[in-house]
């Protein structure tokens, strides 16, 4: 009689320390490269949107201007401040917000984006019945380092982006 003897087969549950350490290592190659260029990219995402927002909304003062209300209307004001913009219709003339008067938008920037300068005389803008806007200039964002983006309207109503 023969004796068969029963080898038994060992199963492998896990991974070792070595595959498990090994594994940690690149992750934490992988997010020491990544962490300052996604908090960078975000800042940078944060400067654009604003951007692209104020240039939206000057379009949008533009065309509402156009298609005014009525002939003896002023046009739609757009006011500037270090932390945002406010654009509406200025019925009475005063260069301020009242109550009855319409509010097409009042924006606050996002967390760490300001504007640095404004080259509109008194921080403010009309946009006439024509689209063309008194008086032109320019208005620049930043978020403290980096690109800064600048915002031109042109006498004719013209509504561009340039990034400094």
């Amino acid at each position: 009689m023969k004796i068969y003897q029963i080898k038994r087969v060992r199963s492998v549950n896990g991974f070792t320390l070595m595959e498990l350490m090994t594994v940690i290592a690149i992750i934490s190659i992988l997010s020491v490269i990544a962490i300052p260029n996604f908090i960078s990219w975000r800042q940078s995402a944060k400067i654009n949107s604003a951007t692209r927002a104020l240039m939206s909304d000057l379009s949008m003062a533009r065309i509402t201007a156009i298609k005014s209300y009525s002939s003896s209307s002023i046009g739609v004001k757009v006011i500037f401040a270090a932390n945002g913009y406010t654009v509406f219709i200025d019925d009475d003339k005063n260069n301020a917000v009242d109550a009855g008067e319409e509010v097409l938008r009042n924006i606050q920037y996002p967390a760490g984006v300001s504007m640095s300068a404004v080259t509109f005389t008194n921080s403010r803008t009309v946009f006439a019945r024509s689209g063309a806007v008194s008086p032109a200039g320019t208005v620049t964002l930043s978020r403290g380092s980096g690109p800064r983006m600048n915002v031109i309207v042109s006498t004719v109503g013209r509504i561009r982006v340039k990034t400094v």
